[in-house]
């Protein structure tokens, strides 16, 4: 074909977090004959990047690669992407068997089409009975002759008339351009579903079963042998259903694998803005708590401080049930250091305003449990967990300290959270020294 194309290629797909609609401009191949385009394709790659929504900023994995022909403003090729894994050694197999197609086809080309004339001179009629009218004169004008084909029906009756000894050449020059298209698309681009309505299903069926391809892309050709024989009946029937049902359940797993992955990119997006929503909250609570004296407080003033507080705690609960089990990535939590540091005459930091009280501290762990020495009671835990004894530990304090360098997000939320519902103090303290976060939190309160 010397019709000129120009193809672009983009990256589509709805926004997870607001569903608008974004197009990204991937590669431009420039004006081209379709053979041209077609060779072109098989050197150029296209790795899958996020798309930034033009709306709200968000990224999110793109659903859709779309080939469009702009010189007739169509979509020529739409597909869906799978971004399911395939290892880079598995990738590489199949790259490099495509790109050796030729290679692999001449060096079996002689085997393949003795195999596909048997096929076609075992039942001549049924073989007949797929080919166009195109294809028929073709085969014809191997044979030198020229006959009036007048439609599909006829050619195909004139067909049925070739002489035994001529209908190898026949059968080879009919069938040129399927077989052209099976080698210059390669496996990796066959629709067989579509060549089966075009080609006929008999001889799409032997095309894809008996084509010369690399070892490399032989899990493909199981694949498209499932959507060919769904329905089959005779020797092999049972096999045939059976790698059928492999394939169907196989490409439902990759579309629900697909569905998953975007439901965790827009659970991301509510994840973060409940987080805002709660961050906001907090500082909403810590202003209006700030407000002195607590008995001038009008009644507006306490009303909303209780909705806010109720709103943390819908927040947070929100927050719970959509944060994902697994922990985060956070340093290994510190054993709290109990010397007692001192520094030349520098007299005893003064923590008479703890005496009585709770401290809990959220980041470290201790390695004894004796609180003597100290005037306040001691509760440490790591907040890797959020077990009974972490959201104890959040009760029973009547100060709250968090050691900011051990600990994840989540408990800082669910620390913060409380501190706000039950007005409890909260401070962030990078030391580790029990007795240096003490004389902070002493010197604060």
């Amino acid at each position: 074909m010397n019709d000129l194309v120009h193809m672009h290629v983009y990256f589509t797909g709805r926004c997870t977090k607001c569903k608008h609609y974004n197009e990204i401009f991937v590669y431009d191949y420039g004006k081209m004959t379709y053979e041209e385009q077609d060779a072109a394709m098989d050197h150029v790659n296209h790795p899958v990047v996020p798309i930034a929504c033009s709306k709200c900023g968000a990224e999110y994995p793109a659903e859709h690669i779309v080939y469009r022909e702009m010189l007739r403003k169509v979509d020529a090729v739409k597909q869906a992407i799978n971004h399911d894994y395939t290892d880079p050694e598995t990738s590489a197999a199949i790259l490099e068997g495509h790109e050796k197609r030729f290679e692999i086809f001449t060096g079996r080309e002689k085997e393949f089409w003795a195999a596909f004339t048997d096929y076609a001179l075992d039942n001549w009629q049924a073989a007949v009975s797929e080919l166009a009218r195109t294809e028929v004169n073709a085969g014809f004008v191997a044979l030198g002759k020229s006959p009036t084909l007048k439609s599909d029906l006829h050619a195909r009756r004139e067909a049925q008339k070739v002489a035994q000894a001529d209908r190898r050449a026949f059968w080879h020059s009919a069938n040129a351009e399927f077989v052209k298209e099976l080698l210059e698309i390669g496996a990796m681009g066959w629709v067989p579903v579509d060549y089966a309505k075009h080609y006929g299903v008999n001889r799409t069926r032997f095309g894809i079963m008996h084509f010369p391809i690399a070892e490399g892309l032989e899990d493909l050709r199981t694949k498209y042998i499932g959507l060919l024989f769904k329905r089959e009946r005779g020797d092999n029937a049972f096999l045939l259903r059976r790698i059928g049902q492999l394939s169907d359940t196989a490409h439902k797993q990759t579309v629900k694998y697909n569905k998953l992955l975007r439901q965790l990119d827009e659970q991301k997006h509510i994840i973060a803005n409940l987080q805002d929503k709660l961050g906001a909250a907090n500082a909403q609570i810590y202003s209006l708590s700030d407000q002195k004296p607590i008995t001038d407080r009008s009644k507006d003033d306490i009303r909303r401080i209780r909705e806010l507080k109720s709103f943390v705690a819908d927040l947070l609960e929100e927050l719970r049930k959509l944060r994902p089990n697994e922990p985060e990535d956070v340093l290994e939590p510190s054993v709290l250091d109990e010397e007692i540091s001192s520094v030349g005459n520098v007299s005893a930091p003064d923590l008479s305003t703890l005496e009585g009280k709770t401290v809990a501290i959220i980041g470290g762990y201790r390695s004894r449990r004796d609180n003597s020495g100290y005037p306040c009671d001691i509760i440490a835990h790591d907040g890797r967990k959020h077990d009974p004894d972490f959201y104890d530990a959040l009760k029973q304090a009547d100060i709250i300290v968090v050691l900011t360098r051990f600990i994840s997000h989540a408990s800082e939320l669910e620390a913060k959270a409380t501190a706000a519902q039950d007005d409890k103090p909260i401070h962030y303290i990078k030391e580790t020294n029990i007795g240096s976060i003490l004389n902070i939190v002493a010197q604060k309160n």
